[in-house]
């Protein structure tokens, strides 16, 4: 008789796969504490921070091609005049908007011993400096701009991400009330101190921050995403307002479309949760958690194990690590009578678990078992 419940993910909308880069990742496993259950308000403050903390390169109109042409053209300029810092700045920028941050470090490097009072080139020194995971330097450059330049709004506003990176909410409150001070409706300033706010355990004070923020651009997506975070972490239906505004600015957001799943699947009403989480597989078929939590509905709630297998199993196809979806198949496979397809579901889970995991070795136990 098969005893342990399943578990159900309520992490898959946290993947901003096509809005974040490897370095937004970097500072995601650096934020992120990992625990078997992915707790929601967690996640998505480290996400929707992904989204400004040094995510975004600087806009460009030039293709990868003419990219290319600056850089050899640039790179000839500097053979013949090796003392100018602005043709290794430029060259810089250009490495930056191809994602070449070594290469792009290191010319700002050689900017810095020429030039190393230029704020603008101090910068981007600091955001390169941050990218090589030399957070000092980054914070040290951002001070002596400040330094050289008090009404540097955006150095201020550089630091306050640092602070809050290593966990210095109120350094980084300081530093945003800096900028808020010039700018009240810097919709930005206004997020990362709602993120700031979340981690002091501030709630309330968090939701009126990104209402504020919401008052000042109603279409502000990562705002109207947080407080649908914490509306459903309140178990307020308010969530689904908040959910579906996000989906008005960005019809296509898996995120959203997820929390919006959640709300529907924890009270009921499966029939919506299992479209959107369809809707997200048409987005995007490699969406593992609604493939899994399709599963879920399906075993736990719906009792069809046959058609919970299929979820799982497209689950499994897109992470074959993934020891929850092997766990849940195997109990499947229990309550359907196939006990071989069941130990090899549960033995597979805890092998992936470097054979921590009780429910399964549980589940193998059991199997294992004569019959009476």
């Amino acid at each position: 008789m098969v005893k342990e419940r399943g578990c159900r993910i309520s992490g898959g909308f946290f993947h901003f796969v096509e809005t974040i880069t490897d370095f937004c990742h970097t500072i995601i496993q650096k934020i992120i504490k990992h625990t078997s259950s992915i707790m929601i308000k967690q996640l998505f403050a480290v996400a929707a921070f992904a989204l400004l903390i040094y995510a975004c390169k600087p806009k460009s109109t030039e293709n990868t091609a003419e990219t290319k042409d600056k850089i050899t053209l640039l790179t000839d300029k500097i053979a013949s005049d090796s003392m100018n810092p602005k043709l290794y700045f430029d060259r810089a920028n250009a490495y930056y908007q191809k994602s070449m941050f070594d290469k792009a470090y290191f010319d700002m490097v050689k900017v810095m011993s020429l030039d190393s009072l230029n704020t603008e080139y101090m910068m981007l020194y600091s955001d390169l400096s941050f990218r090589m995971n030399k957070v000092k330097a980054s914070r040290d450059v951002l001070l002596k701009v400040r330094e050289l330049n008090p009404g540097n709004y955006d150095a201020a506003f550089k630091l306050a991400e640092i602070s809050l990176y290593t966990n210095n909410q109120d350094l980084s409150l300081k530093y945003l009330d800096t900028v808020l001070q010039k700018d009240a409706k810097n919709t930005k300033a206004l997020l990362m101190k709602g993120f700031n706010l979340k981690e002091k355990h501030d709630t309330a004070a968090a939701v009126n921050t990104f209402r504020q923020a919401i008052e000042v651009d109603p279409k502000f997506y990562e705002a109207q995403m947080q407080l649908g975070i914490i509306m459903y972490a309140q178990n307020n239906k308010l969530c689904v307002d908040y959910f579906n505004n996000a989906l008005s600015i960005k019809p296509n957001s898996e995120e959203a479309m997820y929390g919006l799943a959640l709300w529907y699947q924890d009270h009921s009403d499966y029939n919506k949760a299992i479209q959107l989480y369809t809707d997200i597989i048409q987005i995007n078929p490699k969406n593992k958690d609604a493939y899994f939590n399709l599963g879920y509905i399906h075993h736990e709630y719906l009792k069809v194990y046959h058609e919970a297998i299929k979820h799982y199993t497209k689950a499994i196809e897109v992470d074959p690590n993934f020891s929850q979806a092997y766990y849940n198949r195997g109990m499947c496979y229990e309550y359907l009578g196939n006990v071989p397809a069941a130990k090899d579901d549960y033995s597979k889970a805890l092998e992936l678990r470097h054979n921590d995991y009780p429910p399964a070795k549980e589940g193998l136990e059991r199997l294992s078992r004569p019959l009476k």
